[in-house]
C-alpha cells in the first residue's frame, strides 16, 4: 500500500522540525538508497523545507524517506538487528537487566524484514557505522546462497575446512551513515516518537552497545600481541602461556569479577557492580565495553595478550621475558641469515669533516622540499594524536596530496610523487575501503591516484625498523617521496622501549640513514601519551621518550578543541619558519580547516577549555626570571607553585626554570644534605647555606 504524498511530507516536515536530516528514498527488494544522484553533502547540512516539498509532492514525488545519522541529525544513532530481529529478544532482556527502565525510553521501530530499528541521540556524540555482532552461516559450497532474503557468497576456511557466509546480526548506523524508517512502506513505529527522539548519556549508549557485543557469535581471532619471528625450535613463551597459562587470576588481581561460570564465562569489569563486560570461552578473552582500558571493545584478547596488557602495560617484550623466568617456552630464538641490523655499533667512524669554506661550496643550497612548511626530502615528520582521534585519515589525506600535488589541508602545499604506505593496524580491504573515500572528499577520482599511492599491509606481519631497511632495499632512490609508517609504535624492534631515549635514538637513526638513500621523507604516526594534553609543549605530547620529538626534523601534533568533532594542528619544524596552530573539523573522512575556531582552546577531560601556553610567545627565560626568582631564596617547588597558580603547566615551569639557570639568569645554589634545592637572582647576594 502506497503512502500518500501528504503523510510522507507530513512526516518528513515532523523529523526536519525535530532537527533530523531527512531524505527521499527508493526501495526495492534489493535495493535501500536515497533517491538523489548525490547525497553526501547532507551528511554535513540538513535539508531544508524547501527541499522536503519538491521531493515529496508531485506525481514522481518519492514514497520512502530515510534519516541522516550522526552530527547532522544532532547526535542521532540507530540499532539495527537484521536477520529477522534473531537477536533483538535476548538482546532487550539483557539491557532491561543492565540499566532498568532505559528499554521503555528508546524509539523502537519494526522493518519490513522482521527487523528491528532502536533510534536515540547521544549527549557524546557518536562514531561512524559499526558492526557488533555477527553469525557463520555454513554452505555446502561456493555457490551464492540466500539467509533471510539476502544473497551471500560463501567462503572457504582453510582451518575448518569448509565454506560459511559471516552474516551481521547487529549493527549501528552513526556518523554519516543512513537507514529507511517510518512511513516508508513496511516500517512501522512501535513505542516512541521518531519526531521526539530521546536523549541519553554515553554511558546508557555504552550499555546499549555492549550488550549487542556480547551476542557476537563470530568474534574475530584473538589478539596475541606484536608477532615475532618463528623460534627454530621449542615453543615460545607467549604461546606455551596459551595452551597452558590461567588468565583469571590476572584478570582478577586488576578488578574483573567473573559474574558467570560455565563454559563460555561472564565477567564484569572493574568499577562495576553488575553486568557482563566481557566473556571468557576456550582462552579467548573477548571484550565488550569501552570503558576498561587497555582493552578495545569488540576485540578479542589470548592469555599472552591480557598477561602482557595487564602485567606490562603492553610491553609483549618484557612480558615475554618474565613468562620465561616463570617457566614457560623453551630455548631462545635464533635468526639465521639475518643481517647485523644497522643500530648496532660496528666500531669507530673514520673522521669526515670538512673547512667552512668546502662545505658552502659542497652545498650551495638547501634540500628540496617535499612538503613545503614542513618537511625536505630526507626528512622526518611525526603525526601525533589521541588513539581513534582520525590521523590515520590524516595520513591517508597527506597521500593523496602528494600523490596528486596539491595542498593538504588547503595549507601546505606538496611536491607531486607517489606515496608508499607501510600500514600494520589497518587490514587491506580497509585500506581499499578508506583511500578512495578520502580521495572523494578531496574531488580526487580513483584514476588519478592509481598508479601514485601504493600499500603494503603488514598486519600480523613483523617488520620492524631493524630489518626495514632490507625490506626496502629493492627500491630505488628518487622512486617515492614520502614513505609512511603507521602505527610507528608497531615498527619496533623486540625488546625496545619507546620510552628508551637512547633506543629510540637509535631508531631514528636508521631511518635518517634510509631516508638518505632514497631520497624521500617518512612521516610517522603515532599516538599521544595517557593524560591530559592541552598543558603540554608540542615538543612534549607524544608517548615515549623525550627524544622522539627532538630526533626528527617536524613534530606536528593534534589536540582535541573545546568544540566537538574539532582538533587544533600544531607543529615544531626544523628548517622551515615557525608553523602557526590552525584548527581542523572532521567531515567525514577528512579533516579541514575551520579558521572559525580559536587555536588556543583545547579541550580538557572534563570538558573545560583550556587555554594553550606558548613560551616562545608569552613565555620566555627573562620573564619567567621576573615573575617568580627574587633576591630571597627559593624552593624548586615554592617556584614552581607559583608558576602554576599563573596558568603555567609543571612541566613548562620546571623547563624554563632550567633555561634561566642555563641562561645565567638565576643561580642554583649548592644544598647541603636532606637540604631542598634553593634559587636566587645571578646578581643578588648570596648568603652563605644555613645563615640567619
Amino acid at each position: 500500500m502506497r503512502q500518500d504524498d501528504g503523510s510522507m511530507l507530513q512526516a518528513a516536515m515532523a523529523y526536519h522540525d525535530a532537527g533530523l536530516c531527512v531524505l527521499p528514498a527508493v526501495r526495492t527488494d534489493h535495493i535501500k538508497k536515497p533517491m538523489l544522484d548525490e547525497w553526501t553533502p547532507y551528511q554535513s547540512r540538513s535539508s531544508s523545507p524547501e527541499e522536503l516539498v519538491g521531493w515529496f509532492t508531485g506525481s514522481r514525488g518519492a514514497r520512502s524517506l530515510c534519516v541522516v545519522a550522526g552530527r547532522v541529525s544532532g547526535d542521532l544513532e540507530m540499532i539495527d538487528f537484521d536477520l529477522g530481529g534473531d537477536a533483538f529478544v535476548p538482546w532487550c532482556a539483557i539491557v532491561e537487566a543492565e540499566a532498568p527502565g532505559l528499554l521503555e525510553r528508546l524509539v523502537i521501530e519494526s522493518t519490513p524484514s522482521g527487523g528491528r530499528h532502536i533510534v536515540y541521540r547521544c549527549t557524546e556524540g557518536v562514531e561512524s557505522s559499526t558492526k557488533l555482532a555477527r553469525r557463520n552461516f555454513y554452505a555446502d559450497g561456493p555457490d551464492e546462497t540466500a539467509i533471510h532474503g539476502k544473497r551471500y557468497k560463501p567462503r572457504y576456511d582453510s582451518t575448518s575446512g569448509s565454506y560459511s557466509a559471516l552474516v551481521t546480526l547487529i549493527e549501528t548506523r552513526g556518523e554519516c551513515g543512513l537507514f529507511l524508517c517510518a512511513p516508508s512502506p513496511g516500517y512501522e513505529i512501535t513505542q516512541g516518537d521518531l519526531a521526539a527522539v530521546p536523549v541519553i548519556t554515553a554511558d546508557e549508549r555504552e550499555t546499549l552497545l555492549t550488550a549487542a557485543r556480547s551476542l557476537d557469535e563470530a568474534p574475530p581471532p584473538p589478539f596475541n600481541g606484536t608477532s615475532t619471528p618463528p623460534w627454530t625450535g621449542g615453543v615460545r613463551p607467549g604461546d606455551d602461556f596459551n595452551a597452558r597459562g590461567d588468565p583469571r587470576p590476572i584478570l582478577e588481581a586488576d578488578g574483573w569479577r567473573r559474574v558467570r561460570a560455565g563454559e563460555n564465562e561472564h565477567w564484569c569489569r572493574p568499577g562495576k557492580t553488575k553486568g557482563t563486560s566481557a566473556t571468557l570461552k576456550n582462552g579467548v578473552f573477548y571484550v565488550f565495553t569501552s570503558n576498561a582500558p587497555p582493552f578495545e571493545p569488540g576485540e578479542p584478547y589470548s592469555p599472552f595478550a591480557v598477561h602482557a596488557l595487564l602485567r606490562h602495560n603492553g610491553d609483549f617484550s618484557a612480558a615475554a621475558r618474565a613468562l620465561k623466568q616463570e617457566g614457560f617456552g623453551m630455548s631462545q630464538p635464533t635468526y639465521p641469515g639475518f643481517p647485523l641490523p644497522a643500530h648496532v655499533d660496528t666500531g669507530p667512524v673514520t673522521p669526515d669533516f670538512v673547512s667552512v669554506g668546502d662545505l658552502v661550496e659542497r652545498f650551495t643550497s638547501v634540500r628540496p622540499p617535499v612538503i613545503h612548511g614542513l618537511i625536505r626530502e630526507g626528512e622526518t615528520m611525526n603525526i601525533i594524536a589521541a588513539p581513534k582521534t582520525g590521523k590515520s585519515w590524516l595520513a591517508l589525506d597527506l597521500a593523496v596530496s602528494v600523490a596528486t600535488g596539491g595542498d593538504w589541508l588547503g595549507r601546505f602545499r606538496c611536491e607531486r610523487g607517489d606515496v608508499l604506505i607501510l600500514d600494520n593496524e589497518l587490514h587491506p580491504e580497509t585500506c581499499a575501503s578508506r583511500i578512495p573515500q578520502v580521495a572523494a572528499a578531496r574531488g580526487v577520482g580513483v584514476d588519478a591516484i592509481r598508479s601514485r599511492v601504493y600499500v603494503e599491509s603488514l598486519r600480523g606481519r613483523l617488520l620492524t625498523t631493524t630489518y626495514l631497511r632490507e625490506h626496502l632495499e629493492a627500491i630505488k632512490p628518487d622512486r617515492f617521496k614520502v614513505i609512511v609508517l603507521d602505527a610507528f609504535y608497531r615498527f619496533m624492534p623486540p625488546g625496545f622501549s619507546e620510552n628508551d631515549n637512547g633506543q629510540m635514538a637509535s631508531v631514528y637513526n636508521d631511518l635518517d640513514g634510509i631516508a638518505d638513500r632514497l631520497k624521500c621523507c617518512f612521516v610517522l604516526v603515532h599516538h599521544t601519551s595517557k593524560g591530559e594534553q592541552g598543558g603540554k609543549a608540542v615538543t612534549d605530547v607524544g608517548a615515549g621518550a623525550g627524544v622522539q620529538s627532538r630526533a626528527t626534523d617536524t613534530h606536528l601534533i593534534l589536540r582535541e578543541h573545546q568544540e566537538k568533532h574539532a582538533v587544533v594542528l600544531e607543529a615544531t619544524v626544523r628548517s622551515w619558519p615557525p608553523v602557526e596552530p590552525t584548527c581542523l573539523r572532521w567531515t567525514y573522512p577528512v579533516w579541514n580547516a575551520d579558521p572559525e575556531l580559536d587555536p588556543s582552546a583545547f579541550r580538557r577531560r572534563n570538558g573545560r577549555a583550556a587555554k594553550s601556553e606558548r613560551p616562545n610567545e608569552s613565555w620566555n627565560p627573562a620573564r619567567f626570571t621576573e615573575e617568580f626568582v627574587s633576591n630571597t631564596r627559593r624552593t624548586r617547588v615554592s617556584i614552581v607553585a607559583a608558576a602554576v597558580d599563573r596558568g603555567l603547566s609543571k612541566r613548562m615551569a620546571g623547563d624554563l626554570l632550567t633555561a634561566s639557570v642555563d641562561q645565567g639568569l638565576v643561580t642554583k645554589l649548592v644544598a647541603g644534605r636532606n637540604v631542598p634545592q634553593e634559587f636566587i637572582l645571578s646578581c643578588a647576594e648570596r648568603v652563605p647555606l644555613g645563615a640567619a
